[in-house]
């Protein structure tokens, strides 16, 4: 029985399922960097996951047609990120705390909405919801294996992929990721130099609300084709576990991201086999970030002490 599930680690269908499971924590891990670019640490992720889960659901669903939920779901990621700094940036609340806040009641919000929409607080179920499609590539499907990983993914699986390459080169290669990385590196060093660190600041926090949002309505307008209690379970928690690990590598940021969606695909295939316990299971993502987590913490102490790092 060990030896099936093991043995379906290697197959197709295991890699398949990681690529469709990194794509919300993708999105989560491009949300907390391009914050993070700008000094400011965006732990909302999850909580803008949920409403943007949800929002897209009802979107697609009132005009029946799944882009105009995706639209829903970036409008109220904005939104949240908005409302963030305003309370943070115009009234000077602790932005940690709004943000702690948001994620605290969160679900409760959401399933609150749900019930006064549908009247059902577990899943939008009830809902005929049209979802967005998957897309066969040209040429590339036909091609054994390589076809099967790449073709007919989620098209917002595409999408991720390609704002990670133009992410890349506009904070890096272009004026506006320097200044924005000046921010991050030294806010005051960088409104000496001229640059509106505010006003880049309220970007980043758009933009990250922008891929928080992507990721919501990832999982219910594709991956789970519905909106249900709890849906994002700690996967903006892990984008932002993975930004943590980068410690601003932006490819060490994919890099992690990406194996904390094996380690998901894992605990999933364990799951459908009776044999394990569930609970134990469905513990492995979050315990593999504790582990990883853990792992650097102790790597990054000894390269400092060793006296290869500087110590801040």
């Amino acid at each position: 029985m060990l030896s099936s599930v093991i043995s379906t680690l290697f197959t197709m269908r295991f890699i398949q399922a990681i690529i469709r499971m990194s794509t919300p924590i993708l999105f989560a891990a491009l949300g907390a960097f391009v914050a993070a670019s700008t000094g400011i640490g965006n732990i909302a992720i999850e909580s803008i996951m949920t409403f943007a889960a949800l929002t897209g659901v009802l979107g697609s669903y009132l005009f029946n047609n799944a882009v105009v939920g995706v639209l829903f779901g970036l409008v109220i990621g904005i939104l949240t990120a908005l409302l963030i700094t305003f309370f943070s940036m115009k009234l000077g609340a602790d932005a940690f705390l709004i943000m702690i806040a948001l994620n605290t009641f969160a679900d409760s919000v959401a399933i609150f909405v749900l019930y006064q929409i549908t009247g059902d607080k577990g899943t939008t179920a009830s809902l005929t919801t049209p979802i967005l499609y998957t897309w066969d590539i040209p040429i590339i499907k036909d091609i054994p294996i390589l076809g099967e990983i790449l073709s007919g993914q989620y098209v917002l699986t595409y999408l991720c992929w390609l704002i990670i390459i133009v992410l890349f080169i506009v904070i890096y290669k272009t004026p506006l990721g320097m200044r924005m990385r000046a921010c991050g590196l030294n806010a005051d060093a960088a409104r000496t130099a001229g640059i509106n660190v505010e006003r880049l600041q309220v970007l980043s926090l758009i933009l990250s609300g922008v891929f928080a949002a992507l990721g919501g309505v990832y999982l219910s307008l594709n991956y789970l084709k519905i909106f249900s209690k709890g849906m994002v379970s700690g996967q903006g928690w892990m984008g932002v576990a993975a930004n943590g690990i980068a410690n601003g590598n932006y490819w060490s940021l994919v890099l992690s991201a990406v194996i904390f969606a094996v380690f998901r695909a894992v605990s999933i295939i364990f799951s459908s086999n009776s044999a394990f316990p569930t609970d134990l299971v469905g513990a492995i993502p979050y315990f593999s970030v504790f582990v990883i987590l853990t792992v650097v913490s102790i790597v990054n102490y000894y390269r400092v002490k060793r006296g290869k790092v500087e110590e801040n």
